[in-house]
């Protein structure tokens, strides 16, 4: 079996052209040429797997799709605009009006929204917190089609059981979904515990260099396919060919950065785990027993994605910490080269918050590839000015 180091740095080897880029080419076209009608109808008879328009299939985005596929140990792989695009095109191809959509703990706001958002189309959705996986069992309705999740959850960073959402899925006839952008398919693979698609944002750890946008989703032939004929052709969230390049450039650094991603992590969360002006710190690494053996059964390393709470709920020093950072940046996404800094609260969003079960003093903290050292100094003296 190939290591997935292997996988993310294979050279494309075409041997019917007459050389061999290490890098693989862009195709930037919009459609393809055929010499005859014949050969057109052909291949527009199974688009999905024939080049006809690149808003279906492209030799760029293939390279990508094979190697995501293999990183997942999935079937097949299919690549969207974004990962709010591979989102929409699994609802939009599995749920059906009379629907019921169950959420299970933190989960990345868009999506929350797009669920509820589904309710004038007939599709329900809750969002429960478990204390235990097995409790998911006591949430689910006749009319559940779907158990969406995040593992590690947004936020709170909560680990769930895997096998366990799985099998109480299977018995009820009921689709799962995990985003998984969190643990890369470097150090996750929900696929081989029994979860039927796992989403990614390719902006994130992928990419790597905060230069893109897209999505993919990964799964079995069979369910792929179905998303491809439906969510993504109809909803044509179809990612560019340079962009799938550019994600192809992150793939060759994944598991290098990934593995100082961990590293730097845990240097940082120990740098700071007794400062008392941080009330919690969330994050699998400093998780309870049971959230400590559920990231040695499903996590082969840690992504640097984490949150802290202040130790108060003055907005004024919440907004003196965060713009006393220097090494740590303001921003959206994560994933790239820069650390990052975005707190849950906006001074308009209490009702939010709470409905989330968040503090106000909640800040989402992303350790980039700056030197572990430089970012625990940072934090520390935007602590010192805050406090």
């Amino acid at each position: 079996m190939k290591k997935k180091e292997d996988i993310c740095c294979e050279i494309v080897k075409d041997t019917s052209k007459k050389y061999v880029p290490m890098s693989p080419e862009i195709v930037q076209t919009s459609s393809f040429y055929y010499p005859t009608y014949d050969d057109f109808i052909a291949v527009s008879e199974d688009e999905k797997n024939n080049y006809v328009y690149t808003r279906g299939t492209n030799p760029t985005s293939e390279i990508l799709e094979k190697k995501l596929a293999q990183l997942e140990n999935g079937e097949k792989c299919k690549l969207f605009a974004s990962g709010m695009g591979a989102i929409s095109a699994i609802f939009f191809t599995l749920l059906r009006h009379g629907d019921h959509v169950l959420m299970a703990n933190t989960v990345y706001g868009e999506t929350v929204a797009l669920a509820k958002y589904m309710e004038k189309f007939g599709v329900t959705c809750d969002r429960v917190d478990l204390a235990a996986t097995e409790d998911i069992a006591s949430h689910i309705k006749d009319n559940t089609r779907l158990i969406y999740f995040e593992s590690p959850s947004s936020q709170k960073f909560e680990l769930l059981d895997l096998a366990v959402i799985s099998a109480i899925a299977k018995a009820n006839h009921i689709y799962t979904v995990i985003d998984g952008t969190w643990a890369s398919p470097i150090f996750q693979n929900p696929l081989n515990h029994g979860i039927d698609l796992v989403v990614h944002s390719l902006s994130k750890y992928i990419g790597g260099h905060s230069d893109l946008v897209g999505g993919a989703v990964i799964g079995s032939n069979d369910l792929v396919d179905e998303i491809f004929a439906h969510g993504h052709q109809s909803l044509g969230a179809a990612i560019s060919p340079f962009n799938s390049w550019l994600a192809l450039r992150g793939l060759r650094t994944l598991p290098v950065r990934m593995k100082h991603l961990d590293e730097a992590v845990r240097t940082v969360i120990d740098g700071i785990k007794d400062d008392d002006r941080i009330a919690a710190i969330f994050h699998p690494y400093c998780g309870n027993s049971t959230q400590q053996a559920l990231s040695q059964t499903y996590l082969s390393g840690y992504g640097s994605l984490l949150a802290i709470d202040l130790a108060t709920e003055d907005f004024d020093k919440l907004l003196n910490f965060v713009n006393a950072l220097e090494i740590v940046s303001i921003g959206v996404s994560w994933g790239g080269f820069e650390s990052l800094a975005l707190p849950a609260f906006k001074g308009n969003n209490s009702e939010k918050l709470a409905e989330r079960g968040l503090s106000p003093s909640h800040i989402r903290l992303y350790v980039g590839l700056e030197h572990p050292e430089s970012i625990i100094s940072d934090i520390k003296q935007a602590l010192d000015k805050a406090f």
